[in-house]
């Protein structure tokens, strides 16, 4: 007997469709008309939804405070070999020429008889019997950042590679937590793993403050990476999952208006807090308040039926009805019952993202995640490298374009579909990263490189509001989580790359900015095999699901469609 799965934000749709059925004109539904056992309780969006939404985007703070610290908290400033007691007082640019004649690593052995003065009256002094050493300490330039990780522990010389490395694992445990965090929130629910790894990220971000030696720190990058990446994706699913009709897209697009205001906050404060430790106390101080929002938040209605739970989901949908102004269906308990979960045999598992036609989504979105992740972070990580003047101007500049970009997504998402603008935006991006490369070659105006840079992160910063959404909408209930989970393993080895990708001027000084472009198109290009998921285009999915590529030993092959049919 022919089996189809209904779960969750999407219904998986068989192909195998009668003669007459495919004869019949496709008819489109309007997403407001489509409404499920949630969304015929509570509504598709009301005051309990606004308020949950809202409380849920606020974890992107803590989240992306600990993600753009290092812009500020590693640095990399001048520096130079540190200049002996006796000679404290001589000017910096003098005491280099003086000592250094190679490089910041090495100094000249100077006789403790030479004085500032005698320098300052010989300043072109050199004597090519003097021998030159390794230099073993270290000043830096505080004129734009204060202690930085790179100056507590001498990150410089023969181990300045050492600061990539502590990104690098950061990013490795950002890889990791896709994964795991998934994993685990679709096995045991979105608040547990979303509250649990809170809890875990506040205590991380004390022991930071604690930790005395550059081992200890890297270890504790580890695992907030893991951490943060697990709360950012589980409130994401939890706020599109309580909502129902053109909310959702509403509803995930405004999850992520906090990510620009957190990098604006991270730039003010590190103007008046620049030294690492304390710029790091002072906004890991939000998220701790976060978690008496246990007593508040709850467990995602649509996971619970999902999972077969229709008690739990029955309470927190009366309580949601109730301070909707709703009133509550008289037949709750049947409309319930007909929802049965048909998977509860089948125990979330990566292998499911590599089954069927769920392969080649995930391949696809492996690719395009890979690509977004490339080009936003190293537009956004990589401010520094690009010596457009003051680092918190030039910060707070392109995070406010990435403001009107959210916003611009929302209509844009509702109106034009999915891949289209995805595919857009990401070309814009990739353009607007070559034209930055032409105009900093030929014209060399700051303001012009500027522009461009900030027309690229206008486009990517699109680009990074939707495609989320678009992978949430392509997985079902039960491994939506661990689908966009798994598009983290592909965003965390891009992130690994970041630390890195400026490296790549030592064989061209416009490789960096290239590679970012052409990896931006390409991602693009690729989303254009994937189905498109806007309500909008319900018709054009009942023709797609005619010819869906599937394992022949499946029977129920198909795909999934966007039209709410969550608990239905």
């Amino acid at each position: 007997m022919r089996k189809c799965f209904k779960m969750g934000l999407f219904k998986i749709i068989p192909s195998q469709t009668s003669s007459r059925e495919k004869s019949r004109p496709p008819q489109t539904v309007s997403e407001d008309e489509q409404t499920d056992v949630v969304s015929s309780v509570i509504g598709h969006y009301g005051r309990w939804q606004l308020l949950i939404t809202f409380l849920l985007a606020l974890f992107s703070f803590p989240c992306t405070f600990h993600i753009y610290l290092p812009t500020f908290t590693a640095k990399t400033t001048q520096f130079w070999c540190r200049r002996p007691e006796n000679l404290s007082d001589l000017p910096v640019d003098i005491w280099i020429k003086y000592s250094q004649p190679k490089d910041a690593c090495s100094v000249r052995v100077i006789s403790p008889n030479i004085t500032s003065a005698y320098i300052l009256s010989n300043p072109n002094y050199t004597n090519p019997s003097e021998e030159i050493i390794k230099c073993d300490a270290w000043e830096f330039n505080r004129s734009e950042v204060g202690d930085t990780i790179i100056s507590e522990w001498n990150l410089v010389c023969d181990r300045a590679y050492l600061t990539s490395l502590a990104e690098v694992f950061f990013l490795v445990g950002v890889g990791i937590g896709g994964v795991v965090g998934g994993w685990i929130s679709d096995r045991f629910g979105r608040k547990r793993i979303l509250m649990g790894m809170a809890v875990t990220q506040s205590v991380l971000a004390i022991l930071a403050l604690l930790v005395r030696s550059f081992v200890q720190y890297i270890i504790v990058r580890l695992v907030m990476g893991l951490v943060s990446v697990s709360v950012v994706y589980a409130a994401f699913v939890l706020s599109v999952e309580i909502v129902g009709g053109k909310w959702v897209t509403i509803a995930g697009v405004c999850n992520f208006f906090p990510l620009p205001l957190a990098y604006i906050i991270v730039s003010l404060v590190s103007l008046v807090l620049p030294n690492w430790r304390d710029l790091t106390l002072s906004l890991s101080i939000p998220g701790c308040a976060l978690l008496v929002l246990w007593f508040i938040l709850p467990e995602s209605p649509r996971w619970l039926l999902s999972m077969g739970r229709t008690q739990e989901a029955k309470a927190i949908l009366i309580k949601a009805a109730k301070f909707n102004k709703l009133e509550i269906p008289a037949d709750l308990d049947k409309m319930l019952m007909v929802h049965k979960p048909e998977m509860q045999d089948q125990e979330p598992s990566v292998l499911l993202l590599f089954k069927g036609y769920l392969r080649k989504r995930t391949v696809c979105l492996f690719v395009a995640w890979f690509a977004m992740t490339i080009a936003y972070y190293g537009l956004l990580l990589n401010i520094g490298n690009f010596n457009l003047g003051n680092l918190h101007v030039t910060s707070i500049i392109l995070a406010v374009v990435e403001i009107p970009a959210i916003a611009m997504s929302i209509p844009i998402l509702l109106k034009a579909g999915r891949r289209i603008p995805i595919f857009i935006s990401m070309v814009v991006c990739g353009l607007a990263c070559v034209a930055s490369e032409l105009f900093s070659t030929f014209i060399k105006t700051e303001w012009v490189v500027i522009v461009c840079l900030t027309i690229g992160k206008f486009a990517i910063g699109s680009t990074n509001m939707m495609l989320p959404i678009f992978t949430a909408e392509l997985y079902p209930t039960m491994i939506r989580n661990l689908g966009v989970g798994a598009s983290q393993i592909a965003a965390g080895l891009a992130l690994i790359g970041i630390p890195y990708l400026w490296k790549l001027t030592v064989l061209n000084d416009h490789l960096p900015m290239v590679t970012i472009a052409a990896l931006s198109v390409v991602g693009g290009a690729i989303v254009l095999a994937l189905p498109d998921t806007s309500r909008s285009k319900v018709s054009e999915s009942h023709t797609d699901n005619v010819t869906p590529t599937f394992d022949s030993s499946s029977p129920c092959n198909g795909t999934f469609t966007i039209s709410d049919d969550r608990g239905r």
